[in-house]
Formats: C-alpha cells, structure tokens, sequence
C-alpha cells in the first residue's frame, strides 16, 4: 500500500469511528429523555408476572390469586401516594375512586391500562403502546386460567 493510502484508511476509520460514537450518544440521549422502552418492564414467569418501574417499583402477581382483569380507557390516575410520575409513567402507589389504593405502572400517553385485582392488591399498568396493551389485556386471562 502506498503512504497516501494508508493515511485515507486511517481517516475513514476515524471518521467511522466518530460515527459511532455520536450514534451511541444520541441512542443514550434519547433513552433519558423518553425513558426508553425500559420505563415499565413486565415479565412473565410460569406461575406469576411481574412489573417493574421507574424507581425500583416493582409487584408480582401470582396468576392464582388473580380474582379479576378488566382494560378500561379514559383511565383517571387519581392522586400518588408514593411514587409519582417519571418519564411519562405513573408509578408506585396511587389512589382513585373507581379503585380506591393501587399499585400503578401506567404510561400516561396510552389510554388503555389494565387493571388486575387479587385479594390483597390492585395493579393498574399498560405496556409500550396502545396496541401491545390492548393485546395484553386480551392474553392475560390466558395467563391467569392456566
């Protein structure tokens, strides 16, 4: 290979590198102002699911104490406890008049949540988008049955 074309390598490997770099930052960047995917995460195990929050929130519910699923929409958070809103996500724990004391994992920009009672806890939560949620709530009671 000749000096010059040494020195082009080098540079378009910096230049890739640079690339990178700010791709990685802006993919960061935008995970802190939006709260990122992550925000409320939900698992499900063979007998339980579990949410978790912003703040190290988190419930698990096993699917035998379940009594009742419902989605509604037009959901009114009511007041926090504790807990509050963070990353456009109601999180902790939370009182309203329809449900009186809940734990919530709920996005305030999708209108369906889900609500899911056993006898000791109520859990108000949606996921990701108005879509997943809606098809959430559709399997949970498969979830629940089995």
């Amino acid at each position: 290979m000749r000096l010059k074309d040494i020195s082009d390598e080098k540079k378009r490997r910096q230049h890739l590198l640079l690339l990178v770099g700010i791709a990685f930052v802006v993919a960061i960047g935008w995970e802190i102002i939006t709260g990122g995917p992550g925000a409320v995460t939900f698992h499900t195990q063979d007998s339980a699911m579990t949410l978790t929050g912003p703040e190290n929130t988190s419930v698990t519910i096993d699917y035998a104490d379940i009594t009742k699923i419902q989605s509604v929409t037009d959901f009114d958070p009511g007041t926090a406890l504790e807990g509050g809103t963070k990353n456009h996500v109601n999180y902790g724990t939370w009182e309203n008049t329809s449900l009186g004391t809940y734990k919530s994992f709920v996005y305030t920009g999708i209108d369906t949540v889900i609500i899911v009672e056993t006898k000791d806890t109520v859990v108000a939560f949606n996921y990701e988008d108005e879509e997943t949620t809606q098809e959430l709530a559709k399997a949970l009671p498969d979830f629940a049955e089995q």
